[in-house]
C-alpha cells in the first residue's frame, strides 16, 4: 500500500511546548498510525500568526497560508478540540473556507480538501461538546472532506468533577482505546480507498446540469389564489398595522409585502384605489376603484413591459444592458465580455483593476468591484462560476455609487448609496457609535423584508476593515472621520441612502431621460459611479453601469439622510392620465 500522510492540527489555546489534554490523547492515536507506516506531522494554529478574516491571505504578517499548505497535502486530517474553548478551531475553519474557495480546481470546481479524510479528538466540557463536533464535521464536509464512521474520540469528565483526562488516567479507559482503534482503522481504510479511487465529481458540470433541470421544470403558468383584500387590523389601527386577509379574517401579515411594493400601494391608496393580493408568491396584485381596475406584478406597468419581449432572460443580462446604454450614447464601462468558465477568460487582453460579477443578479451578490490582478480574477471568477452564473467582466470606475430614478420619462430623484459606516464625533468609540446607529428610527433586522433600512452588521468583513485601518472597537474616531464596516453596498447589512436629487448635474438627467424614450418601461432606475455627481460625466470619467426596470422607489421615499421624495406619486399620475386604457371593468394586466 502507498504511504499515507497524517496531520494532527491541535486547536488548543496554549502554544507549544505546553502539553495539553488533546496532545495526550493524540499520543494514543499516533501509535496506530505509526504501526500503519504513515508519514505523521502535527501543528498548533496558536503557534502561528493567523489573522481573523475571510480571505486566504490577509496580508502582511499573516501566516495562515503556511498552515493551509500543510493541510491541503495531507490524506488524513485529525483535529484536536478542547471544549468549551474551541475558538481556534472556529477561526481555522473560517480561514479554510476562504482559502478553499479561492483555490478551486479550474476544471472540476473541487475544493483543495476534496478526498481528505477527517477525524477529531475532543476533551473537555460535555455541555455543547457534541454540537461543536457536529458543526465542525459539517463545515469540513462542505469543503469536500470525507467523514468516515466512528471518526471521533471523545472524553468528558464526570459532571461532578474537574479532573482532566491525564489525571483521570483516561488513556487506560477501555472506551477511549476502543474509540482510538475505530478512528484509526476507519480513517486509514477510507484514505487508502480514496487514494486508489478518488471522488472525481465535476461540480462545474453538475451546476450546469441542475440549472438546466430547474429551467425545464419551471412552472410556466401560475395558479392564482383567490384575491384577498388588504385591510387594517382592528386591534392595531393606531399603528397602521395592515394585514392581508380573506373574508374569514384569516390573514397574512402586511410584512410579507416588501417595502417597495408597499410604498407604491400607499401612493395608490391616496388616489382611492383598494388592493387585493392575487398571488403572494408571484407578487401579483389587483388594484380597484369604483368597480374598475387592473392587475399588476410588483409595480404597475410591469406586465405591459414584459409582453414586449419573447426572451426576457436576454433583457436581464448585464452585458445586454451595457450594450443598449452604449448604443444610445450613455457613458459605460469598457466591457470585456461574459464567459461561461474561467478557462474562456482572455487574461492577457485585460486591464486591471476590473470588476467581476454574475451576468445576471442583484443585491451585490458575488460582485467583486476591485480585482487587482490575474490571480485574484481566477479566484473570484471560479467562485462566480461555482454558483452557475456567467462571469461578466468590465473596467473599474472610481467614485461614489448613485441611483437615478426616471418615471414616465420624468426625473424623479437621485440617491447616493453608501456601505454601512459610522462617523466619528471625537467622543465615542467605534463600538458605541455602532450601537447608536442601530438605534436610529426605521432600522430593522437584516431578515426583515418590510423595511428600507436595516441594522448595521458587524461580521468578518468588519473585522478585516478594522485590521486594515489599524483601528479597534475601542478606537475613538476624530470628528467627521468615517469608518466603513462593509466593502459592498448591501441593504441587509445596514447601507445608507442619501438624497442627492437637487445636486445631480442636468446632463446626467438628460442621458437618463433620452434612454427612457428608447426603452418602453414606466419605471427605470440607473446605477452610475462618479467622483462628483454635480459635474458632467465627461469631466469626471464616471459611467452608468446598469439600469433596472423595477427600481427600489422606497430608497427615495425613505432615505435616511436628506429630503425624502414621494416618487411613487408619479406612477399613479401616469395611471390617472391613461385611465381609460388601464383602469377598466375587464381588470386587464398592466
Amino acid at each position: 500500500m502507498e504511504t499515507l500522510n497524517v496531520l494532527f492540527v491541535n486547536c488548543m489555546l496554549e502554544s507549544s511546548p505546553e502539553l495539553g489534554e488533546t496532545e495526550v490523547l493524540w499520543r494514543l492515536l499516533v501509535e496506530r498510525y505509526q504501526a500503519a507506516v504513515c508519514n505523521i506531522d502535527k501543528l498548533r494554529p496558536v503557534d502561528f500568526n493567523i489573522l481573523p478574516g475571510h480571505r486566504g491571505d490577509m496580508g502582511m504578517g499573516d501566516e495562515f497560508l503556511s498552515v493551509f499548505d500543510r493541510i491541503r497535502t495531507t490524506d488524513i486530517l485529525i483535529l484536536g478540540i478542547a471544549t468549551p474553548y474551541w475558538s481556534e478551531c472556529q477561526k481555522l475553519i473560517e480561514r479554510l473556507r476562504a482559502a478553499c474557495l479561492e483555490n478551486l480546481d479550474l476544471t472540476t470546481g473541487q475544493s483543495p480538501l476534496y478526498n481528505t479524510v477527517v477525524g477529531a479528538l475532543q476533551v473537555g466540557d460535555v455541555w455543547g461538546g457534541t454540537s461543536c463536533l457536529a458543526k465542525t464535521f459539517f463545515d469540513l464536509g462542505q469543503l469536500g472532506c470525507v467523514n468516515p464512521p466512528y471518526n471521533a474520540v471523545i472524553w468528558y469528565p464526570a459532571i461532578d468533577t474537574q479532573t482532566g483526562f491525564t489525571a483521570a488516567k483516561g488513556q487506560t479507559s477501555v472506551s477511549i482505546n476502543r474509540q482510538v482503534r475505530l478512528l484509526a482503522e476507519h480513517t486509514l481504510a477510507i484514505a487508502h480507498q480514496l487514494r486508489k479511487t478518488p471522488l472525481q465529481t465535476n461540480l462545474r458540470e453538475l451546476n450546469q446540469v441542475v440549472q438546466t433541470i430547474a429551467r425545464d421544470t419551471e412552472v410556466k403558468t401560475s395558479t392564482l389564489l383567490k384575491p384577498q383584500p388588504i385591510v387594517k387590523n382592528q386591534d392595531d389601527r393606531h399603528k397602521e398595522n395592515w394585514t392581508v386577509t380573506n373574508s374569514n379574517n384569516e390573514g397574512i401579515s402586511y410584512r410579507h409585502l416588501s417595502k417597495r411594493i408597499w410604498t407604491v400601494m400607499q401612493a395608490g391608496k391616496q388616489r382611492g384605489f383598494k388592493f387585493q393580493v392575487v398571488s403572494l408568491k408571484d407578487k401579483i396584485f389587483r388594484a380597484e376603484r369604483d368597480g374598475k381596475g387592473f392587475l399588476y406584478k410588483i409595480y404597475p406597468g410591469y406586465f405591459s413591459y414584459r409582453q414586449q419581449y419573447i426572451n426576457y432572460d436576454v433583457e436581464k443580462s448585464k452585458t445586454h444592458k451595457l450594450a443598449l446604454m452604449d448604443n444610445v450614447g450613455l457613458p459605460v464601462p469598457q466591457s470585456y465580455g461574459s464567459f461561461k468558465t474561467v478557462g474562456e477568460i482572455p487574461f492577457t487582453h485585460l486591464t486591471f483593476p476590473l470588476v467581476a460579477k454574475p451576468d445576471a443578479g442583484s443585491l451585490s451578490e458575488n460582485v467583486y468591484a476591485n480585482v487587482q490582478n490575474a490571480h485574484q480574477l481566477e479566484q473570484v471568477a471560479a467562485a462566480i462560476e461555482a454558483e452557475g452564473a456567467l462571469i461578466k467582466l468590465e473596467s473599474r470606475i472610481s467614485g461614489q455609487d448613485y441611483r437615478v430614478l426616471i418615471i414616465d420619462h420624468r426625473y424623479a430623484g437621485c440617491v447616493q448609496r453608501r456601505p454601512a459606516s459610522v462617523t466619528g464625533d471625537g467622543q465615542h468609540t467605534i463600538l458605541e457609535l455602532f450601537y447608536r446607529r442601530n438605534r436610529e428610527p426605521g432600522r430593522c433586522d437584516r431578515d426583515e423584508t418590510h423595511t428600507t433600512l436595516h441594522q448595521l452588521v458587524f461580521d468578518h468583513t468588519s473585522r478585516q476593515q478594522l485590521h486594515d485601518t489599524g483601528y479597534t472597537l475601542d478606537t475613538v474616531l476624530e470628528k467627521g472621520t468615517v469608518f466603513y464596516l462593509q466593502e459592498k453596498i448591501t441593504a441587509a447589512l445596514g447601507a445608507d441612502y442619501i438624497d442627492f436629487t437637487n445636486e445631480l448635474h442636468p446632463s446626467i438627467v438628460e442621458y437618463c431621460i433620452e434612454f427612457s424614450h428608447h426603452y418602453p418601461c414606466l419605471t427605470l432606475g440607473f446605477d452610475l459611479i462618479t467622483i462628483d455627481i454635480r459635474r458632467p460625466l465627461a469631466e469626471t470619467g464616471g459611467a452608468f453601469n446598469e439600469y433596472n426596470t423595477l427600481p427600489y422607489v422606497d430608497l427615495h421615499e425613505n432615505c435616511n439622510v436628506g429630503q425624502q421624495r414621494p416618487v411613487s406619486a408619479l406612477i399613479w399620475d401616469y395611471i390617472e392620465n391613461h385611465g381609460k386604457e388601464i383602469v377598466t371593468t375587464d381588470f386587464s394586466a398592466f
